[in-house]
């Protein structure tokens, strides 16, 4: 079973490899470059690339990459729309340097264009980045949404029409568990419910899932994440995902909110406590 979390590569990309087994991780999340903007992104430094990738054979670790939040496919401004499309081919590519399985893009926003409206304009996004990338053995990883304002993909329903033109081995899933409990669709004492679990298209593209608590209550539709334990979906429910035969072989990725990056050894612990 791989358990990971998100790790800082301020200091490079085998420096954050080296890290994960520190904290009891056998798998990580990094970002592709600056999270909160596109400019004063580094050169990707193709040393560090492959030392990176060498470690992660040696050390039997795996690893995501996750777009900018700016990134916005489904928006109506053809100049952020042009932009979030090469940002992604661009991450793609550094996610094949770095010998990563996928990079994770949030489903976007059309503000006040109509959700169906939404759905196409993110599928042609996708369906351009693939045209254009050069990196077919990364797999773009699609993020449900807790639907906070005009967010498309808060449910099983408008997640699955944004992937369905595509190939499995093109476009897979990431599934955050508390953008799906703050959306309503995936409870706190039956998360195994949740109709995802039992439809083999989902599960087909299933390639990653954010392990989160929550700050807020059911339905609240608003993306804030807790501790491990700390939150709404609780001990109970954090236990009842990770427990679930259905899920044993999809890699699970911390992204609570830790004070200092050495507190994910204290969450990937609390995570393990709580499997049979």
């Amino acid at each position: 079973m791989r358990i990971g979390c998100h790790l800082s590569v301020a200091k490079g990309f085998a420096a954050a490899v080296k890290v994960a087994p520190t904290l009891g991780a056998n798998a990580f999340q990094y970002f592709t470059k600056n999270p909160r903007g596109f400019r004063n992104a580094k050169p990707l430094d193709r040393l560090d690339a492959d030392r990176g990738r060498a470690l992660m054979q040696e050390l039997d670790i795996i690893a995501i990459g996750h777009t900018p939040y700016l990134i916005n496919l489904a928006t109506p401004d053809d100049g952020l729309y042009q932009t979030s499309i090469q940002a992604l081919v661009q991450d793609l590519a550094i996610a094949e340097a770095r010998g990563t399985y996928g990079v994770v893009v949030h489903c976007g926003k059309p503000k006040d264009e109509p959700r169906a409206w939404g759905i196409e304009r993110m599928q042609h996004a996708l369906r351009t980045v693939l045209e254009e990338s050069h990196s077919p053995g990364v797999l773009i990883l699609v993020e449900n949404t807790a639907g906070q304002g005009s967010e498309i993909g808060s449910t099983f329903d408008e997640l699955m029409a944004i992937v369905d033109p595509f190939s499995p081995e093109e476009v897979g899933i990431c599934f955050d568990t508390q953008h799906a409990f703050a959306a309503g669709i995936l409870t706190a004492d039956n998360p195994g419910a949740f109709e995802g679990f039992s439809n083999p298209d989902f599960m087909g593209r299933l390639k990653a899932i954010h392990l989160n608590d929550s700050k807020v209550p059911f339905g609240a539709h608003k993306d804030r994440h807790e501790l491990i334990g700390r939150g709404y979906l609780g001990g109970a429910g954090i236990a009842a995902i990770v427990n679930d035969p259905r899920l044993r072989t999809i890699p699970f990725y911390l992204e609570t909110p830790v004070e200092q990056e050495r507190q994910y050894a204290e969450e990937i612990a609390a995570v393990k406590a709580l499997l049979a």
